[in-house]
C-alpha cells in the first residue's frame, strides 16, 4: 500500500505564489495591450511647442555631423588650391596625398577605447563636449601649422575628437528622438554631414584666389564655429532619458519624456509606454551584460549579438568603400579625370555637389519609413555601381579625345548623379541602421565599434585612392564597379528589415534562426500581445 504524501503548507504557498504571479503576468500583459491602444490612437503633432524644443535639442547634435561632414569637403578642395600645395609641396594625388586624408580616420581608431565607456559613464552631453573640445584643440593647432608634420598632428587631434561626437551625437539623437518620427529625425543626423561639407566647399571657392598661406587657414580656422556652438550647446541640454534610466534616476528621465513627448504631461500614454519600455529592457539589459567598461564580448556572445554585430560590421564599412569616400576627399581629381582641367571649375563643382546631396538626403530621411531599409540600400547601390561603369567608360573617351565635350560631361553628370542617388538611399541610414540594430545595454559600446571599423575602412580608401588615381587613373573605378555588387548580395543575404518596429520587435527578429525572413513577415504586435495573454490565461488555468 502506497502513502500519498500531502503538499504541505510551505508548499501550498508556494504554488500559491506562482499563480498568483501568473495573473500579476497577466495583468501587466493586459494593461500593455491598453496602454499601447491608447497610445496609437493619440494623433502627435509635429508643429507642437514640445516639438519645437526637441528639434532645438537635436540640432546641437546634428551639428555634430556637420563636423565630420566640414572636413570632407575642406581637405577636398584644399587639396586643389595652389596655396595649400605650394606651401607644403603637395600633390593632388599622391601617397603623400592620402596621407593626409587617412590621418583623420587614424586618429579616431584609438579614440574608440574611450568614446563607448566615457558615453556609458559620463552620458550623451559630455561624450559630445568631450569630442567638441578636442576638436577645437586640433583646429588650433592645424590652421597655424608651419610644417607638414604639425599640420599632420593637428589632423590627427581632430580625428581623435570627431570619434566621441559620431558615438555620442547619433546614441542621443536615436534616444531622444520621438517615438512617432524616430525614423526621420534619425535620419536626418547623417544628412547634416552634407551642411558642413557646403559651408566648407564655398568657403574654399571664395578663398581659392587668396595666394598667401590665408588662403587655406581661414577654411581650417572655420572649423571652430560647429565645435565651438556644440561645446557650448550641450551644457544647455537634457540628458538622454534612457541613460537617466540606466543610472537609476527615473524621475530625471520622466521629466524629460514629458517635456519633449508629452506636451509637458508626465502621465501622457506616450510617457508611460516609454517608461515600462526602458524599464523592460534595462531590467535585461543589467542580467545580460557586463559593467566593464573593456568589456565587449555582450556584442558577440548570443545569437541575437552577433547577428546584431553583422549588421553594425557592414554598415560600418559598406558606408566608406562604396565609392562614396572619391567624391568627398577626391572629387577634384575625378573631375580632373574626366577632362575638365580648370582649377576654378573644379572647386566650383566641388562646392555644388553637396547642395544637391543635402537636398536628395533630407528627402531619403523623409522616406524612410515608407520604402524601408533594405529597398533603399540595394537599389541605390545597384545604381551605384552602374554609375561607375558609366563613368569609367566616358572618362577614358574624354581623356583620350580632348575635344570629346559630350564624354566630358557625361562624366560629370554621372558623379553628381552616382553622389546624389547614394546621398537618397544610404546618408541617412548610415547612422539609423546602427543605433536601430543595436539594443541599449550594447548601443554605446556597438556605435564606438562600428565607428572604429568605419575609420579604419574609410583610412584604408583615402590613403589607397591617392595612389590608385596617381597610378590607375580612371580604370580605378573598376573596383567600385564590382564591390558594390557584392555588398548587395551581403544585404540580401544578411540585413534584416526593421521599419515600423519597435526595439522589443527587433529582438524577436534576431533571435530568429533566419532574422532576415522573420523580418519580411507581416507585422501585427496587436495580435502578437493577445495571442500572449491568450496563452499565459490557458496555462494559468491548467496549473491551477
Amino acid at each position: 500500500m502506497t502513502t500519498e504524501s500531502k503538499p504541505t503548507l510551505e508548499q501550498l504557498e508556494v504554488g500559491k505564489d506562482g499563480v498568483e504571479g501568473k495573473e500579476k503576468d497577466l495583468q501587466e500583459t493586459s494593461d500593455a495591450i491598453q496602454l499601447a491602444e491608447a497610445v496609437e490612437s493619440i494623433k502627435c503633432s509635429p508643429w507642437t511647442a514640445s516639438m519645437f524644443r526637441l528639434y532645438g535639442c537635436l540640432t546641437i547634435a546634428y551639428l555634430c555631423g556637420c563636423l565630420n561632414g566640414y572636413d570632407g569637403s575642406l581637405m577636398g578642395g584644399l587639396n586643389d588650391m595652389t596655396s595649400y600645395k605650394n606651401f607644403f609641396h603637395m600633390k593632388t594625388a599622391s601617397s603623400g596625398t592620402g596621407l593626409v586624408f587617412a590621418i583623420y580616420n587614424i586618429g579616431s581608431i584609438p579614440a574608440v577605447i574611450l568614446s563607448g565607456p566615457v558615453n556609458d559613464i559620463f552620458g550623451r552631453r559630455k561624450g559630445m563636449f568631450t569630442g567638441a573640445a578636442i576638436i577645437i584643440i586640433g583646429t588650433c593647432i592645424q590652421a597655424p601649422a608651419t610644417s607638414h608634420g604639425m599640420f599632420l598632428a593637428g589632423r590627427f587631434i581632430l580625428g581623435f575628437g570627431v570619434s566621441f561626437c559620431c558615438v555620442s551625437a547619433p546614441c542621443y539623437v536615436s534616444e531622444m528622438a520621438h517615438p512617432v518620427w524616430r525614423g526621420t529625425l534619425t535620419g536626418l543626423y547623417n544628412c547634416t554631414w552634407y551642411i558642413g561639407s557646403i559651408v566648407a566647399s564655398w568657403i574654399v571657392y571664395g578663398c581659392e584666389n587668396i595666394t598667401h598661406s590665408y588662403g587655406f587657414r581661414i577654411p581650417i580656422w572655420c572649423q571652430l564655429l560647429s565645435s565651438v556652438i556644440v561645446a557650448i550647446g550641450t551644457w544647455f541640454l537634457p540628458e538622454s532619458p534612457r541613460w537617466l534610466m540606466a543610472q537609476d534616476r527615473t524621475d530625471e528621465a520622466i521629466e524629460v519624456l514629458a517635456r519633449y513627448h508629452g506636451e509637458g504631461d508626465a502621465s501622457h500614454p506616450m510617457v508611460t509606454l516609454q517608461i515600462k519600455e526602458m524599464q523592460h529592457q534595462i531590467t535585461v539589459s543589467v542580467a545580460n551584460s557586463s559593467k566593464n567598461w573593456w568589456d565587449y564580448r555582450e556584442l558577440f556572445n548570443t545569437h541575437s549579438a552577433r547577428r546584431r554585430f553583422i549588421c553594425v560590421a557592414g554598415m560600418a564599412c559598406f558606408g566608406q568603400l562604396s565609392g562614396n569616400s572619391l567624391t568627398s576627399y577626391y572629387l577634384p581629381v575625378m573631375v580632373q579625370n574626366a577632362g575638365i582641367g580648370s582649377t576654378k571649375t573644379q572647386l566650383m563643382l566641388n562646392a555644388i555637389y553637396p547642395v544637391l546631396c543635402l537636398i536628395t538626403s533630407v528627402s531619403g530621411a523623409g522616406l524612410t519609413d515608407r520604402i524601408g531599409r533594405r529597398p533603399l540600400m540595394i537599389y541605390s547601390l545597384l545604381f551605384c555601381s552602374v554609375a561607375f561603369a558609366i563613368i569609367l567608360g566616358t572618362s577614358k573617351l574624354s581623356v583620350d579625345d580632348p575635344s570629346n565635350s559630350s564624354a566630358a560631361n557625361t562624366s560629370v553628370a554621372f558623379i553628381y548623379l552616382f553622389g546624389i542617388v547614394f546621398s537618397f538611399g544610404w546618408t541617412p541610414l548610415q547612422s539609423m541602421y546602427i543605433a536601430e540594430t543595436l539594443s541599449t545595454n550594447t548601443r554605446a559600446k556597438g556605435t564606438a565599434l562600428g565607428n572604429l571599423l568605419s575609420n579604419i575602412s574609410s583610412a584604408v580608401i583615402s590613403y589607397s585612392s591617392g595612389p590608385a588615381f596617381e597610378k590607375l587613373k580612371y580604370y580605378f573605378y573598376a573596383v567600385f564597379i564590382v564591390w558594390d555588387l557584392i555588398e548587395i548580395v551581403v544585404i540580401y543575404f544578411w540585413f534584416p528589415e526593421t521599419k515600423e518596429r519597435t526595439l522589443e520587435e527587433l529582438e524577436e527578429v534576431f533571435s530568429a534562426p533566419n532574422p532576415v525572413a522573420k523580418s519580411l513577415e507581416p507585422r501585427d504586435i496587436s495580435t502578437v500581445l493577445r495571442t500572449l495573454e491568450v496563452t499565459e490565461v490557458e496555462t494559468t488555468r491548467a496549473d491551477v
